[in-house]
Formats: C-alpha cells, sequence, structure tokens
C-alpha cells in the first residue's frame, strides 16, 4: 500500500523515509486499489496481504481493507502498531482480518526507540497491541531480532506467551534494495549495505534461535529432513511466481518483496494483471539452476534461510550464495549437535 512508515528503522531495507515520503503522489489513490481489488478478485486471488511501510498510515486505510473484505479476499494486515486507532479496530472487529501482525522491536522502550528512532514509538505500539487485544482481533507479533535487541529476545517470547498470542523472530535482514529514487540510501543516509552492520553474526544468529526452546525443537526437526536422491535444478523452489507475488504501491507486480524484476505495469485492469502474472510465473519456472549453484545440494539446506531472492540482495548475484547465510546454517547445526 505504501513504503511511508510512523519509525525510521535502523535495519529498514526500504530506504530513508524522507525519500520515500517524496514519492507520497506515485502511490495508487483509493480508487486503483479499489480496482486492483476487483482484479484480484476476478483472477481467483484468495489471500491477501496489505502491508508497506505501514499501510495505515494512509488515512484511506479503513475504506480499503472494508472494501477488501468484503469483496471475498482473505486478509492479513501487517503494521508496526503505534497507527491502531479505535476506528480501525472497530472495523476489525466488523469485518475480521485473516490476523494482525505487529512487530516489536524490543521489550522495553529504550530497546524499542533505539531500533525505531522515533521517540513515543515504543507506548504507541504498545496502545496499539492492547487495543487489538482487547477486542479479540486475531493477532499475531513478531520480531527482527538485531545487535541493540538481542538481549531483549527471551523477554519478547516471554511477553507473547503471557499474552496468549503467537509469535516468531527473524535474523536476517535484508540489504537496503534499489527502489529507484527512495531506495539510494539507507536510513543513516549512508550505502545500501549499511542496515547489514545490524545483523548479527552468524553464530549469534544461531545461539538466538537455539536459546527459544519452541525455535529449537523445529530445528532439530529440519535436520531429520532426507535430502531427495535427484536434487532440484530449478533456482526458484518457493511461491514466488507459482502461488504467489508481489505489487508495488505503484501497481508494478513482482515475483516477491525483495526481488524487484521482472517488474510489470497492472494498473491497466484484468489483462494486465493477467499477463504480468503468466510472465513472472514462466520466467521463474523457467530458471534452472547453474552447474555452480550449490545450495540445491547443500546437506543444511533444511536448516538455512537463504534463497535466490536475498542471496541477489546482497551478493548482486541469484546464484551466488550470500556466506552469511552459508555460515548461519553451518552454526545452527553445529549448535544443535553439541
Amino acid at each position: 500500500m505504501t513504503r511511508r512508515c510512523s519509525f525510521c528503522c535502523v535495519h529498514c531495507y526500504l530506504g530513508d523515509q524522507e525519500y520515500i515520503r517524496k514519492d507520497k503522489h506515485q502511490e495508487l489513490d483509493t480508487a486503483a486499489v479499489i480496482n486492483l481489488f476487483d482484479v484480484l478478485v476476478a483472477s481467483g486471488v484468495l489471500f491477501l496481504t496489505i502491508t508497506g511501510g505501514d499501510p495505515m498510515i494512509r488515512p484511506d486505510f479503513v475504506e480499503i481493507y472494508r472494501y477488501a473484505v468484503r469483496s471475498g479476499l482473505l486478509v492479513t494486515v501487517f503494521c508496526n502498531g503505534s497507527l491502531v486507532t479505535d476506528e480501525i479496530v472497530s472495523v476489525f472487529v466488523e469485518y475480521p482480518p485473516r490476523a494482525v501482525e505487529v512487530t516489536l522491536y524490543g521489550a522495553s522502550q529504550d530497546t524499542f526507540e533505539a531500533v525505531t528512532q522515533t521517540a513515543g514509538s515504543y507506548a504507541a505500539c504498545m496502545k496499539g497491541v492492547e487495543r487489538l487485544r482487547q477486542a479479540n482481533v486475531r493477532l499475531r507479533l513478531k520480531t527482527m531480532v538485531l545487535t541493540v535487541n538481542q538481549a531483549d529476545l527471551a523477554a519478547l517470547w516471554q511477553q507473547a506467551d503471557e499474552m496468549g498470542v503467537q509469535f516468531r523472530h527473524d535474523c536476517s535482514i535484508i540489504p537496503a534494495v534499489a527502489n529507484g529514487d527512495n531506495g539510494n540510501r539507507s536510513n543513516a543516509g549512508a550505502t545500501l549495505r549499511d542496515t547489514l552492520r545490524f545483523r548479527l553474526a552468524p553464530e549469534q544468529a544461531a545461539a538466538a534461535d537455539l536459546s527459544i526452546s519452541k525455535v529449537a525443537e523445529k530445528l532439530r526437526e529440519r535436520m531429520c529432513i532426507t535430502a531427495p536422491a535427484e536434487p532440484s535444478t530449478k533456482l526458484y523452489r518457493c511461491g514466488a511466481g507459482k502461488s504467489s507475488c508481489h505489487i508495488t504501491p505503484y501497481g508494478k507486480m513482482q515475483p516477491c518483496l525483495i526481488t524487484l524484476q521482472p517488474s510489470f505495469d497492472i494498473t491497466e485492469g484484468k489483462e494486465a494483471f493477467q499477463a504480468a502474472w503468466q510472465s513472472i510465473s514462466r520466467l521463474i519456472s523457467e530458471q534452472e539452476a547453474g552447474a555452480e549453484f550449490f545450495c540445491n545440494r547443500c546437506k543444511d539446506r533444511p536448516l538455512c534461510t537463504a534463497c535466490p531472492s536475498n542471496c541477489a540482495a546482497e551478493t548482486g548475484n541469484a546464484e551466488q550464495a550470500a556466506d552469511f547465510y552459508c555460515q548461519y546454517a553451518a552454526n545452527r547445526k553445529q549448535q544443535i549437535t553439541v
């Protein structure tokens, strides 16, 4: 819906909010978004995730969300929690979402706002979370584990457990990606890859995962997965271009949130949407992994979080594995078996 956000998180891959906000006029307007939802439904789409930035920063969020649910789409909303108003909650109660996912960046104000770089963001987020809880809206919580908040991970899991809310964490930070003029700088105003300075070292990331018993148990189960006798020859093994796609705030269809190419304008209606989907689906499915692509043959693959998209974002080549992911998976395996 938008790349604009009320926070300016240190690790955000979308770029500097100052630049992003200048592109506000390029976002699809209310009528264009509603027309797009009609196209989605007519094309057989069932699941829709509304995200950003923070989609609630748009004054037409309620109108757009209500229309999507009324159209029969099963809607999940990703947000930072700080913009959840009583009006939005009342609409969620009347038209229940599949889920609302809120990211918690720390268990204390100091940690939280060290990440968001926004005064008052902690209190605003927790107030929004409490509004959703009190109204019994389907709520999920999550966090990105960074160098500046890793000490809060256990407390965040405990907090979610006490709330009776599903929780997950992620240690894989994505480099800031070039999304036109607004993607030429990170939030620190430095280079594209500066977001990675907030990423844990591979051994720290693995230790963070295994410090949470629920996560450790799932990772042990993954270790038991038997590799196929004949490894896949496909480059993309996820749902991108097969069962899902990403649509930018400016009306471009892309394989996923990270993979920016190929990209097609879908603002001209159903035919444009379906042509774009068919092209992306064909291009993704036809991409064979080269002989040097080791990932499909790697024994640590079940424990690895890498995909061609985030490898391309980090190395510039979808078939070149980033060292972080290789070491991360190897450290998970080593620490599990200790």
